[in-house]
């Protein structure tokens, strides 16, 4: 089957009590522009036997996700990244209704978090929807880079990279995924995965 789209990325919190991983307070992350992950297996581990390989391993060692979309915005941010907000109070010139600020500083623990999105396929004409769980990752602060506005606009958007690793459960497993017929069950799927309601 051939990409041909990318959609409706979602995260949540990850925790565990030994093998058993749970996900809470999760939502979407925006609308997505692009995905890469790369996996990284251990190199070949070979057992040779009769002069020649007889057995092989190539079990997953680790991985990293670099996600694009429209916008990370405030609340996204304060969750994946776990900053501290505080309310904004006594500058004259704010007139918002309540502003708050995220604050980067020793108080910021960034969670582990379970993330999915959905890749839009086709094949001999008909489409599909693979839904991807990501079963634990880690995010890592993104850079900050902006171009002024010129005589167009460009379109300049945030990517936020992480850490892909093994979650606690039983078997360690790292990825789910389905393909199914409609995007509406593949969100749905996902959403049942990082228990999102």
């Amino acid at each position: 089957m051939a990409k041909i789209g990318l959609s409706k990325p979602y995260y949540a919190i990850y925790s565990n009590s030994g093998n058993t991983v749970t996900y809470s307070n999760g939502g979407s992350m925006g609308k997505a522009i692009d995905v890469d992950v790369s996996i990284d297996t251990a190199d070949d581990n070979n057992l040779y036997a009769d002069n020649s390989v007889a057995e092989t391993d190539r079990t997953f060692g680790s991985g990293t996700v670099s996600l694009n979309t429209d916008d990370l915005s405030h609340d996204v941010s304060k969750a994946i990244l776990g900053l501290h907000e505080e309310s904004i109070t006594g500058i004259t010139g704010i007139t918002d209704t309540s502003p708050k600020e995220l604050i980067y500083d020793d108080r910021q623990v960034t969670p582990y978090l379970g993330i999915g999105f959905i890749i839009k396929k086709r094949v001999g004409g008909v489409d599909a929807w693979r839904a991807v769980v990501l079963r634990k990752v880690m995010f890592s602060v993104p850079s900050d880079a902006a171009t002024t506005q010129g005589e167009s606009i460009e379109w300049q958007t945030p990517t936020v990279e992480g850490t892909i690793m093994r979650d606690d459960s039983t078997y360690h497993a790292w990825k789910s995924e389905t393909t199914l017929s409609t995007e509406a069950q593949a969100e749905a799927y996902i959403k049942s995965k990082l228990s999102i309601t």
